[in-house]
């Protein structure tokens, strides 16, 4: 079952604590793809209390993302997203979702009719995430052959399904692909 109900009011210690641990874990990550050669983005100190804080999103959020950003055409390639929810309840059923074109800007619905039909579009398995938990999502594809060779942009969103109404969209992600 969904929860879209308000983050309550977090004190400023509780907040500093959460981002702190958040930091810790991004750090572990960002060496983790540093060893692979991935890519790594994640937010900063002030962007996670943000959103801890829920002004800058809904929760849950993004909180980093690593990929293959660099590859040629027909080779496997993947994307893994990190997701936080800050909140005091659970959400069910919560995916993350990948598809391919100038979406970052848009509405989600436009970015989605838009999306890049040449490259894989797909959702994760449905997943609990549970009341101050974290959980990411890891995507594996093969890069489309008989592209013109350049960068191509993907998009992540995070969202709640509901099984007998519209769904929530909470969180979204760039990542870059350079197909040489």
């Amino acid at each position: 079952m969904a929860n879209n109900s308000q983050n309550p009011k977090k004190s400023a210690a509780q907040v500093k604590a959460e981002a702190s641990r958040l930091l810790e874990e991004i750090e572990h990550l960002k060496e983790m793809a540093r060893e692979q050669g991935l890519a790594f983005s994640s937010l900063s100190e002030e962007q996670l209390e943000r959103k801890i804080r829920g002004e800058s999103a809904n929760s849950p959020f993004i909180y980093a993302q690593a990929w293959i950003s660099g590859t040629s055409p027909g080779s496997s390639a993947y994307y893994q997203v990190y997701v936080s929810n800050p909140d005091p309840s659970s959400y069910f059923p919560l995916y993350a979702s990948i598809f391919f074109g100038l979406g970052n800007f848009s509405p989600v619905d436009e970015a989605w009719s838009g999306r890049d039909r040449r490259w894989p579009a797909f959702s994760s398995d449905r997943t609990h995430l549970a009341a101050g938990a974290t959980t990411s999502f890891r995507f594996d594809y093969t890069t489309p052959t008989g592209l013109t060779l350049g960068t191509y942009n993907g998009n992540s969103v995070v969202w709640v399904g509901d099984w007998h109404d519209v769904g929530q969209s909470f969180d979204r992600g760039s990542f870059d692909v350079r197909l040489s």
